[in-house]
């Protein structure tokens, strides 16, 4: 990176106000949830049709998955796959159970026209195509790495790693509830409770706002954030 000075935004060169009282994101849409097959091919209908009617060329969509905690190098199922398209709008499909997945959401996942946000989903991507035996390809192409494309469009040095709750600090000045005994439940049960859905939905919803703050930044036409 050149030697030259740069103006920074206020809220890069603040020290960050301690808050006696965190004030933690909350997604406050529509959580569309399913855990049969039929309707997760119905969900991915319904999404690619908003897709195909959007006169956009390229759409971003926020992503995160989860699956059960173990305490050994085995790794456990995808339980459960976050996708929100919107701020009003985030899906939830719980696929634990599901043998085989539709085909119609594979092509969502690998739709040239949608780029996937998130925190280091290079590597979820990668473990829902081995736990359902299904090519992931597109959608790795088209990965937007959260922590890549901070580093990038501030001009942070490019070895920095960043944690969501960490970029949701820094950038938003807000924090993210990582409360232990939800990430670590039990993601393989069907009827997850309110505060597992809560906490799922705002991870796919910070993975997408967090892009749209980065993008006001990005003066690049074309920007490699894989």
């Amino acid at each position: 990176m050149a030697n030259y000075e740069r103006y920074l935004p206020p809220w890069m060169t603040e020290k960050p106000v301690i808050n006696k009282t965190k004030e933690f994101i909350q997604f406050k849409g529509q959580i569309k949830q399913c855990i049969y097959s039929n309707i997760l091919a119905s969900y991915a209908e319904e999404i690619l049709t908003k897709i195909e009617s959007s006169k956009i060329n390229e759409v971003v969509y926020g992503f995160d998955m989860e699956w059960p905690v173990t305490f050994d190098r085995k790794s456990k199922k995808t339980a459960l796959i976050q996708i929100c398209t919107d701020h009003s709008t985030c899906y939830l499909f719980h696929v634990y159970h599901i043998i085989k997945l539709p085909s119609i959401f594979v092509n969502l996942i690998n739709h040239p026209r949608v780029r996937w946000s998130g925190v280091c989903i290079k590597n979820d991507f990668l473990k829902l195509g081995r736990d359902f035996n299904i090519d992931v390809s597109g959608a790795v192409n088209r990965i937007i790495d959260l922590g890549t494309y901070t580093n990038q469009v501030l001009y942070f040095d490019s070895s920095i790693k960043w944690s969501m709750a960490n970029l949701v600090k820094r950038l938003l000045k807000k924090d993210v509830n990582k409360d232990v005994n939800i990430r670590m439940s039990n993601w393989d049960n069907i009827n997850l409770d309110q505060n597992q859905c809560m906490y799922a939905a705002t991870d796919a919803f910070i993975s997408l706002i967090l892009y749209e703050h980065l993008r006001r930044f990005d003066k690049e036409d074309e920007l490699q954030i894989n």
